[in-house]
């Protein structure tokens, strides 16, 4: 295996055998610790999963840098003078206030890309549904696929039966008040608007096209990182809240949607988070 680039066989090892270990949580007996500034919970499937996918790519990636939800960032290529930089993005349990009320819907994300000129550069990315044994995996120019089928998004146009994903657990007192007129238009507009608690794996599904478009601010790099190039490689359309490149590490929202949903859903979050 190469000391720069893990492959794709590693990232579903090591997804696959992190989503077993919250499994081992899983509607249980485990503990729960409030974070600080309202930023929700963590339990002990969410370090246990963690420390797993930490130590694995430790072993075989020595020199990566890792930015983790629990941990933060480690930089392991501190003396490195190349232009590119090699990081993983990991979200060890997304979903974790679903998880610890014994909702299904929650995933493990892991993306691995390179740093270039401060922008984050996908190039393999997993997200990891336990509970229903789903494994969505995208490499740079070469698809998107869940369970080994390749994923492709059709040419939904119609926006009046769209389907939208978003989430606001973040949002407090102020800031609902753009959250909810965004919301109302959204679902004035389309069949309806959907709140799962799990951004990554609304991310996912939207590459699937279960979801026709996804949006949420604001929301960490480990929360977007892995989607963003899952809807992408599957012919979708992602883009910052001004409908400029995205960057994980940069950005604190993301729209992805297919390519006939993805303007309309632009132009109505651009009108009411431009004012």
């Amino acid at each position: 295996m190469s000391e720069h680039m893990p492959t794709q066989q590693f990232l579903e090892s090591l997804i696959q055998e992190a989503g077993s270990i919250t499994l081992k949580f899983f509607q249980k007996n485990f503990s729960i610790q409030e974070k600080s500034d309202n930023q929700g919970i963590v339990t002990d499937a969410d370090i246990a999963s963690e420390n797993f996918i930490k130590k694995k790519i430790h072993e075989k990636f020595k020199t990566h840098s890792i930015l983790a939800e629990e941990s933060g960032l480690e930089k392991f290529n501190q003396e490195n003078t190349e232009k590119e930089q090699a990081i993983w993005i990991i979200d060890p349990l997304d979903g974790t206030t679903n998880f610890s009320k014994g909702n299904p819907y929650y995933c493990i994300s892991i993306a691995f890309g390179h740093i270039v000129e401060g922008i984050f550069q996908a190039k393999l990315a997993g997200i990891c549904q336990p509970t229903t044994q789903s494994l969505f995996i995208a490499e740079k120019n070469k698809g998107a696929f869940l369970n080994k089928q390749k994923l492709a998004l059709n040419d939904f146009q119609n926006f009046k039966l769209a389907s939208i994903a978003t989430g606001f657990s973040s949002n407090k007192d102020k800031e609902l008040i753009q959250v909810v007129n965004t919301i109302g238009a959204i679902q004035n507009k389309s069949l309806g608007l959907r709140i799962n608690g799990a951004a990554a794996l609304d991310l996912a599904l939207t590459a699937k096209g279960i979801f026709q478009g996804f949006y949420e601010i604001p929301l960490a790099p480990w929360d977007m990182a892995a989607g963003a190039l899952l809807v992408s490689e599957a012919g979708g359309i992602v883009s910052n809240f001004l409908g400029t490149e995205f960057c994980p590490l940069r950005d604190k929202g993301i729209i992805a949607a297919n390519k006939q949903i993805f303007p309309e859903l632009l132009s109505i979050i651009k009108h009411h988070y431009s004012n």
